[in-house]
């Protein structure tokens, strides 16, 4: 298998958390399923929460996987790792679940993965209107995440920090594996203002 997609998911309250979440996780999921790239499969983790469980039970696609462990510290590492240590893929890719991918995201990063650890990329955000490519540098704290990066499972990264930025510190572990590339922007949409619904 090419891609094991991680997509951690608390739909409980929590200050700053997106809005119609319980539709958002299935439009993320939905996003992966309906990729034009297919070798692929969907590592969902419920941080404590039952309710992620029982909404992938109502997706029917045995690319689909949930694991309800549990729940975890706000910003903890446990769901991704746990999904890592769940996948199959080559590589891991990481969706949040107020986030979606366009159709070809996996494929255009399959086209450019090849022979290289990892990858990083921009993303696009909404602003003012409109869809804007967000400029990814990958050492700058908050200017990176898990919306910019796709790495092969056999390097053994595991997120480690709790709290901001977590993200931004797993990346920098990314950076001790010297094989890796920038590539062309693939389809990663960061939705979660709550303003946002449809790419």
């Amino acid at each position: 298998m090419r891609f094991s997609v991680v997509i951690p998911s608390y739909l409980g309250h929590y200050k700053g958390a997106a809005s119609r979440r319980e539709e958002k996780i299935v439009r993320a999921i939905n996003s992966v399923l309906d990729q034009t790239f297919t070798d692929l499969e969907v590592q969902v983790v419920a941080d404590g929460c039952q309710r992620t469980i029982d909404i992938c039970k109502g997706i029917n696609d045995e690319r689909l996987q949930a694991t309800l462990i549990k729940k975890a510290p706000l910003w903890d590492g446990k769901p991704r790792n746990t999904g890592i240590e769940k996948a199959s893929g080559e590589y891991i890719v990481y969706l949040d679940i107020d986030d979606a991918y366009g159709e070809d995201h996996l494929k255009r990063i399959n086209e450019e993965v090849e022979g290289v650890d990892w990858v990083y990329y921009n993303d696009y955000i909404y602003r003012a209107g409109e869809w804007i490519e967000r400029h990814c540098d990958i050492k700058k704290i908050g200017m990176n995440g898990t919306s910019n990066v796709c790495h092969k499972r056999e390097l053994g990264a595991r997120w480690g920090h709790r709290g901001y930025a977590h993200d931004h510190y797993f990346n920098q572990k990314l950076l001790m594996f010297r094989n890796f590339k920038k590539i062309t922007t693939p389809e990663y949409f960061v939705m979660h203002m709550p303003a946002i619904y449809d790419i």
